[in-house]
């Protein structure tokens, strides 16, 4: 009997995934049970992957083991992770897509509730790439463009918050930057080591050296509490100066995947050594 893997979102819990199975003959009725009333937004479905019998438990199995160091309880099968991550994850297994459509049979939640959910997506996120640019001054946007295209070209995700945006490395989910118009953190770009360290969980010494090297840059200084560190994009730039910051943001995620790597390796050989 086929069983399916899943990949859940909640706009009323941003920022976390559900991952679970089911032998409920589509993922929608899966989510129609989910939908209880402690549940305040229906779920979205990221992805659905069909497996025969007992090969459904082994990825679930597998899906929730890479993505342990993000689970926010271990009783409950939800993680602080960006939803491409894991979807990327199961699509790498030999098994069927059953994503349900956005716009699906009976099934759906009520239209009430379907605007609902519409709806406080829209005031979450209020800003986009055109957007973003436009609110900067002339230095600010030339930095900006320069990050969003090494974004784009190393394959880093994009989240668009209500003010700015964040860089996360796939699939660990480690926040590379934030970056912020003037009107928020006074058109900074921060770096959250914090996360690399847990997320990625990248050694202590390794997060260290990118700090380190953040420094060395010129470019960054320390600001606020622990080792957070800003990056003033509200002045003049050179194009030296420019290929320095991208080229240290490109480091910080060859850096996380290549001990990503080396994790996996480990955990599917635990004799193997560096």
């Amino acid at each position: 009997m086929p069983n399916i893997v899943y990949v859940l979102t909640n706009a009323a819990m941003p920022g976390i995934v559900k991952i679970g199975m089911t032998d409920r003959p589509d993922v929608q009725q899966r989510m129609s049970d989910l939908y209880t009333t402690g549940t305040p937004l229906p779920f979205d479905c990221v992805v659905a992957w069909e497996f025969e019998g007992a090969n459904a438990a082994e990825v679930e199995r597998a899906l929730h083991l890479i993505l342990d160091p993000h689970r926010i309880n271990p009783n409950r099968e939800f993680f602080q992770v960006d939803p491409e991550g894991p979807k990327a994850l199961l699509c790498t297994y030999p098994g069927r897509d059953v994503t349900p459509p956005k716009s699906g049979p009976s099934t759906d939640p009520p239209p009430d509730d379907q605007a609902a959910a519409a709806d406080f997506k829209r005031r979450q996120s209020q800003t986009d790439e055109n957007e973003f640019l436009e609110s900067l001054d002339d230095n600010g946007r030339m930095v900006y463009e320069h990050v969003l295209a090494l974004a784009k070209q190393d394959d880093l995700q994009i989240r668009w918050g209500r003010k700015g945006f964040t860089l996360y490395i796939v699939p660990s989910g480690a926040v590379v930057c934030r970056g912020y118009p003037p009107t928020a953190y006074r058109q900074y770009i921060h770096t959250d080591f914090g996360t690399l360290r847990n997320r990625a969980n990248l050694p202590p010494d390794a997060v260290e050296t990118l700090r380190a090297d953040a420094l060395k840059t010129k470019l960054f200084e320390p600001i606020g509490q622990g080792d957070m560190l800003g990056c003033q994009t509200d002045r003049r730039w050179d194009e030296h100066q420019l290929q320095v910051l991208t080229g240290w943001l490109s480091a910080v995620a060859e850096r996380v995947r290549e001990f990503a790597t080396v994790n996996a390796s480990k955990t599917a050989d635990p004799d193997a050594r560096e």
